[in-house]
């Protein structure tokens, strides 16, 4: 696990949960099959773990993530004895490309598995007998995993952080296990006055806002507010290449397989990047601090055989945010600003006309974002009826049947235009909004109608919408899937595959709901 303090100093914990708005973070890229063997989690991360992937999957019966079924224990209570425990912190510079210190604290029955001055025999052969793992049997430990090392694991960390000035492991510093090749290219030191900040942002300022930041305890005077500064950089500037080198490693701590990108090559495209700062000023100090928020990567593909229209294709590479700064809505002020930047390049460009927006690859997370977006989008056009596309073809009711028939693409094909979406991902927003209108409908239904309708009536009408719109999202789903369909064998597995799916659209297409009324009342 990761979290992030947004503190002069961010520091960074693995294996260790210290924020429950955290979203679950994958740790793959650095250790095979997301754990370190021979270690767990502290105790009060691992009863963290739970009651938050509890709150992500209520119906499940699993207890904690799958990266704790390499443990045996993955099905008791957590044991609070002398297991061998973990804590990692990395604390990163506000900028987040300068060098950091890795802290590493231990709980165990027996001394460091590190190899120090008089130990008698390599740590790699020490054995922790309260370490065990599924499939292979306690006594035989010649078959049981070895615990991985410290140096290991601080050299797999090293991969995904920036080069690491100092180690210390249970209070002691070991500036031996700091991997060779940051001692090459050490060269700061993570203080406040010794650049940790950038002085000024990195490409063409495209927005100032202000956010409103939670209290962080009762003793503090109230919410405040904090200026952000949104930016597009060119990626064939050798600043902004050197920058993103240093600070895009973090991504393997939080996007899926998420590769280092090279801004400098432009065989399939032009790389550009959309940072976000926060902008931080002292009393005493009136010069210009910034701390990396996140960033966007954006590659421009020239697609001069695309229909119906021409241009180039903008693809959202990596969305990074960091976590200090979630459920903040960033990420939202972030993607709908790359569809005002397509807008204004547009407007200021007849050559370089983009014509659409789409994403590589998406994690759920990010799916629900821009399903999101996208539908705050397609309500604001509805809204404005002095601009096309026409949507009037969206005044029927949701008690004619006809309603739920597929959008042609007639009408489909200049929404997606207009908005800079794929045909699906119109879609999809299309079948949200009919979801939103039968809610309205409902309580319509139970406020204004309930004296003229009896019960049995008025639940016959809400299962026949509500059919006609389940019918309508699984034809949808089933088209969509075919091949996953056809696999799943006969027509019962089918049947019942294609329940699961529909359940798990409709949990999603409420949650975009839920998320657009939340930002509704914000603004």
């Amino acid at each position: 696990m990761i979290a992030f303090q947004p503190d002069v100093l961010t520091e960074v914990t693995i294996l260790s949960l210290s924020s429950s708005s955290l979203v679950l973070t994958r740790i793959f890229q650095c250790f095979d099959n997301e754990f370190i063997p021979g270690w767990r989690p502290l105790v009060s991360a691992e009863e963290s773990s739970i009651q938050i992937y509890k709150s992500w999957n209520p119906d499940s019966n699993d207890k904690l993530h799958t990266s704790y079924t390499k443990l045996q224990c993955i099905n008791q209570d957590v044991n609070k004895g002398d297991d061998t425990r973990l804590s990692v912190h990395i604390s990163l510079s506000p900028s987040c490309e300068k060098t950091c210190q890795v802290k590493i604290q231990t709980v165990s029955d027996e001394p460091l598995s590190t190899k120090d001055e008089g130990d008698s025999e390599p740590a790699t052969k020490k054995q922790k007998k309260h370490v065990s793992f599924a499939g292979v049997p306690e006594e035989d430990n010649k078959l049981q995993p070895q615990q991985k090392d410290i140096k290991d694991i601080v050299q797999k960390i090293s991969s995904a952080v920036p080069p690491i000035q100092s180690v210390v492991v249970n209070d002691i510093s070991r500036e031996d296990l700091i991997p060779a090749a940051a001692v090459e290219g050490k060269s700061d030191t993570i203080n406040e006055n010794n650049g940790v900040y950038l002085k000024a942002p990195l490409g063409k300022v495209l927005l100032n806002y202000s956010r409103q930041i939670k209290k962080k305890s009762d003793n503090d005077e109230g919410a405040k507010y904090q200026k952000f500064i949104l930016t597009m950089a060119d990626g064939s500037d050798p600043s902004v290449a050197t920058y993103q080198n240093k600070v895009q490693s973090l991504a393997k701590w939080f996007i899926e397989a998420g590769d280092d990108v090279d801004l400098s090559d432009e065989t399939n495209g032009l790389w550009k990047v959309m940072y976000l700062f926060e902008q931080h000023k002292d009393k005493e100090d009136s010069s210009n601090k910034l701390s990396l928020v996140g960033y966007i990567t954006l590659l421009h593909v020239n697609s001069p055989f695309r229909k119906p229209n021409p241009g180039i294709i903008v693809r959202v590479c990596q969305a990074l945010i960091l976590p200090p700064y979630h459920k903040a809505g960033h990420g939202t002020q972030m993607l709908n600003s790359v569809y005002d930047y397509a807008a204004r390049n547009n407007k200021e460009s007849s050559s370089e006309n983009i014509c659409e927006i789409n994403v590589e690859d998406p994690a759920p997370a990010f799916v629900r974002l821009r399903d999101c977006v996208d539908y705050q989008r397609f309500v604001s056009l509805i809204a404005k009826t002095d601009e096309m596309p026409d949507c009037s073809y969206l005044n029927s009711v949701v008690t004619d049947k006809c309603y739920f028939d597929p959008v042609s693409d007639e009408h489909l094909l200049p929404v997606a235009e207009y908005l800079k979406i794929r045909k699906r991902q119109c879609q999809k927003i299309h079948d949200i909004h009919k979801l939103s209108e039968i809610k309205i409908w409902k309580d319509r239904l139970d406020c204004t109608l309930v004296n003229d309708i009896d019960g049995s009536k008025k639940a016959q009408y809400i299962e026949e919408v509500e059919t006609n719109f389940r019918l309508m999202v699984k034809k949808s789903l089933k088209q969509l899937r075919i091949e996953e369909l056809s696999a799943a064998g006969g027509k019962d597995e089918q049947k019942a595959l294609l329940g699961k799916w529909f359940d798990e659209t409709l949990s999603h297409y409420r949650r975009v709901l839920k998320a657009n009324d939340i930002l509704g009342k914000r603004r």
